[in-house]
This record gives C-alpha cells, sequence and structure tokens, in this order.
C-alpha cells in the first residue's frame, strides 16, 4: 500500500469501529453508464448548439423495462403519512425549499406531510448517514450528492432505485418531465442499470474573468485556448509587477485553486477521456493528461503567471490581483456582491475552461434519493420528489440558490430575473449542451480530495519539476488505499 500524505489523512477521517466513514465535503460523470431510462439520445444525434442560450431536447428512444417493485395501490397506506426529508441547505435555498415542503403538505391529494430537516453541510448529513444502523433510517429521503448516492447504494444497499417509480403508470414521471432534463444531469445518477437520484441542483466549475482589465491589456476577447490562458494571466502579472503599487507584487493572473473538481476540468482540458477502467470499474488518474495538465500548471506558477492568494479569490479579483480565479456558478452572488462593497465598476463574465477544440465544462451537483423503508414511505417520498421536478417549483430553489437550470421549462421560467441580478449568469446556458458530468462513480468522493492534494503538492516551489511525476503517480495507488479502508475490503 502507498503512504497516505499527511494532508489527506487530515481530509478524509477513517472509520472507527462501528462505524461507516464519515463523510467529505459537499462536491458538485463521466457517462460511462448507459442512460437506462429517458431521456435518452443516440449519441450522434444531440439537438444541440455552441451558440444558443437554451437547454438541448433530448430525444427518448426505447428503454428496458425495469423490474418492477411493489407500491401500495390503496390511498389509505398514504393518508396522513408523515415523512423525513433531510438535506444539507441553510440560507435563502433552505428557506425556498421549506416554502416548497409548505406547499405540498397542504396541497397534495393524499395528506403526506413532509418534515424537513437541514443538517447544516453535506458533510454532516453523511456523518449521521454512515454512523447510523441501516436499520435505522436517518430519514425517508435525503439531497446528498450524487456521488455518495452512488457510494451508498454500492457499500451498504441503502439507496432505493427509482426505475419502477419513474415508470409507473400511475405514479411516474411524464416522458416529456424527463426529457427536459439534460443528459448530463441525469446519469450522474446512474449505476449499473438503475436510476438512484432526481437531479436537485447542478452547477459547473467556471473561470471569472475581468474584461474590463483585460481590455486595458490589449485583449479584445477572451481566451479560449490554453496558450491563450497563459498568455493574458502572464501579461496581467507583469503589468502587477511592473506598476507602482508594491503591494500587487506577485500577483495578477490566474490565482492557484486546486480544488478536486476544479482539476479534474484541467484533466478533461488536456483531453483525459474516461477516467473509469477496469473490471470492477475503478476511477484511475494514471494518465498522460494528469502529467501534461500538472506540468502546465506548474509552469504557470514558475513563470509568476499563476499564484497563490492570501486574501479570498473574490476580493483579488475585485482589486485586480487576479485576471481570473476559478470557481462554482453558485459564488456568483457572492462574487456580485463583494464586487459592490469594494466599489469596483469592471466588467466581467463567466469562462468555460480552455481547449482548443471546444470548451470543457464539468458540471455536479446534489440529487434527490429515497432511503430504503416501507413501501409506503418509499412511495410517499417519491411522490414529493416528483412534485419538486415541476418547473414551478424548480425555478424557485435555482432563483435562491444559483447554479444551473434542470430544464428548459425551469430555465424559461427564472432566467429574467437570473439575468437581471446575474448578468454573468446567463453565458452558462449556452454551455449546458456540451456539459460533461464528473466521474459518475462512488470513488470520486474520494478521489476529489485526493486530486486535489496531489496538485496542491505538485505545484509548491519547494518540490523540483523533475519529481512532479512521482506525486501524480501516487494518486491512483492513494485512491485505492483510501477506498479499500473506507469500504473495510481489500481489492484485488
Amino acid at each position: 500500500m502507498s503512504r497516505l500524505p499527511r494532508r489527506i489523512l487530515e481530509k478524509i477521517p477513517f472509520p472507527m469501529p462501528c462505524l461507516w466513514l464519515v463523510m467529505l465535503v459537499f462536491g458538485l460523470l463521466l457517462g460511462a453508464c448507459s442512460p437506462i431510462l429517458p431521456p435518452q439520445v443516440d449519441e450522434a444525434t444531440p439537438q444541440t448548439t455552441r451558440t444558443r442560450a437554451v437547454l438541448p431536447t433530448l430525444i427518448p428512444t426505447a428503454a428496458p423495462q425495469p423490474e418492477q417493485t411493489a407500491t401500495p395501490d390503496a390511498l389509505d397506506d398514504l393518508r396522513g403519512l408523515e415523512i423525513r426529508l433531510l438535506h444539507p441547505w441553510t440560507g435563502s435555498l433552505a428557506a425556498a425549499l421549506e416554502n416548497a415542503v409548505r406547499d405540498f403538505n397542504q396541497g397534495n391529494e393524499w395528506g403526506i406531510r413532509v418534515r424537513a430537516e437541514s443538517s447544516g453541510s453535506s458533510m454532516v448529513l453523511a456523518q449521521r448517514m454512515e454512523n447510523s444502523p441501516s436499520a435505522e433510517p436517518i430519514a425517508d429521503l435525503i439531497i446528498a450528492p450524487s456521488e455518495n448516492l452512488l457510494f451508498w447504494h454500492a457499500h451498504g444497499n441503502r439507496i432505493r432505485p427509482l426505475n419502477d417509480f419513474l415508470l409507473d403508470p400511475r405514479w411516474g414521471l411524464s416522458e416529456a418531465r424527463r426529457a427536459d432534463y439534460p443528459l448530463a444531469f441525469w446519469q450522474q445518477d446512474q449505476a449499473e442499470g438503475q436510476q438512484l437520484g432526481i437531479p436537485a441542483l447542478r452547477t459547473a466549475r467556471v473561470f471569472f474573468y475581468n474584461l474590463s482589465w483585460a481590455s486595458e491589456l490589449g485583449f479584445s476577447r477572451p481566451p479560449e485556448t490554453l496558450d491563450e490562458f497563459r498568455q493574458h494571466a502572464c501579461t496581467a502579472a507583469r503589468a502587477n509587477n511592473t506598476d507602482r503599487t508594491g503591494s500587487n507584487d506577485g500577483t495578477g493572473g490566474w490565482m492557484v485553486d486546486t480544488d478536486g473538481w476544479t482539476i479534474y476540468a484541467w484533466l478533461k482540458s488536456f483531453g483525459l477521456n474516461n477516467p473509469l477502467l477496469g473490471e470492477p470499474v475503478r476511477l484511475s488518474f494514471n494518465h498522460p493528461q494528469t502529467l501534461q495538465a500538472g506540468e502546465f500548471l506548474r509552469g504557470m506558477v514558475d513563470e509568476g503567471c499563476a499564484f497563490f492568494g492570501r486574501i479570498p479569490p473574490e476580493e483579488a479579483f475585485a482589486t485586480r490581483r487576479a485576471l481570473y480565479f476559478s470557481a462554482s456558478l453558485l459564488d456568483i452572488p457572492v462574487l456580485t456582491a463583494t464586487l459592490q462593497r469594494l466599489g469596483s465598476q469592471d466588467v466581467w463574465m463567466a469562462l468555460p475552461f480552455p481547449v482548443s477544440d471546444r470548451p470543457v465544462v464539468v458540471v455536479g451537483g446534489l440529487s434527490y434519493g429515497i432511503l430504503r423503508s416501507q413501501p409506503e414511505r418509499e412511495l410517499a417520498a417519491w411522490l414529493f420528489i416528483r412534485w419538486m421536478t415541476q418547473p414551478e417549483v424548480q425555478a424557485a430553489l435555482l432563483q435562491s440558490g444559483g447554479g444551473l437550470p434542470l430544464g428548459a421549462a425551469s430555465a424559461n421560467l427564472a432566467q429574467e430575473d437570473m439575468r437581471q441580478k446575474y448578468p454573468a449568469w446567463g453565458t452558462a446556458l449556452q454551455w449546458i449542451p456540451i456539459a460533461q458530468p464528473l466521474p459518475v462513480s462512488g470513488e470520486w468522493r474520494f478521489a476529489r480530495f485526493i486530486l486535489e492534494d496531489a496538485f496542491w503538492q505538485a505545484l509548491q516551489y519547494y518540490v523540483p519539476p523533475e519529481q512532479i511525476p512521482a506525486v501524480l503517480n501516487q494518486i491512483d495507488p492513494t485512491l485505492r488505499e483510501v477506498v479499500e479502508r473506507h469500504t473495510g475490503q481489500a481489492r484485488p
């Protein structure tokens, strides 16, 4: 076994006796699993464009019929039933969810009552999930990162597949409603022919780019390729190093961000195809693109075109200490407020990750999942999820929490308000047709932190460049060791 880096040991708590793994931080999927329910498309026929700010039309094809699971037919089984929803949201998003719960409780025809509870974070939710006996579920339904649903299904069989509910003629989700979800969103909750979740929130990792400052530096358009990305960053760094303000020396380009989601998007920019390999399928980052990305980013750091910041990235961006920084679309409200607070009048925009042929947009997020219990409780949980898929409900959550719309219908309802409050948000709509999912694997919940740690080390000045391959070569062995420790079994 490999020796786990100290930073990984600090981030990934290992199981205590008789306890499951303590979950890691919320993360917002490669399409290794073929879609098993509509929406489905043939790979050669997606109806998308790069320029239109609309969602793709997904053409359903014949889907294999799922194995039917018994559901209660009598309304008496549901009448007055109270179920529990556990979610990680706080603030305005939690308030919007509470409003949706209230409306469902007051209006559903079965008299079902949902009692929502916030855990405060995805990490705390997972701690409660994994520290509780499987015979005593913490809730009837949860909102959790897709990779967590996949992991809890594979290890413990605690997530109830939704195939029969989705296609049930009485309780199911209509074909039009299913087809409204972008395929990349839908596939993130699939494993071994089972649909384990329904998207609740999706976002993407992007760059925020200062158009006003870039124009003053002589650039007439944003960077589209890796070379242009480096050129813009280096020019901004030179400008800060040669001006009359000493406090901004050593800044100006890209503010380094080694979040695992960011690193995965960089790997895709360098051409990484499918990191899910082997039988059984495992995540692997032992690919040439991993080293290429590491050497490219380290080169930017060594040239002074990328820097490790000491202040929040939004403040660095607002004060022209960073031409761009990488973050989630969910951070747009924070960035907007920071710019206003610091009096910046600069025009800015969101950018996808650069690549030579087409931009890279990696999406992920949270989904609704049902915990196994009794048939009537599972059905009641499903009926609430089905109600939450209504475009009006989705639009209200989008306006409160941000991110990407879950379908064209909700986008149409929310976009006027979202564009008015956050002009940069509208740009992201055109990327949905080309969006790629995070790895569709429960192992991603660990891999994202191992990627973060490996690249953080590789970008440090005290690590000789010739040692970068050795650092990155430890990603796969470390991932194997972490997975084995958390599942309590060694794999061949």
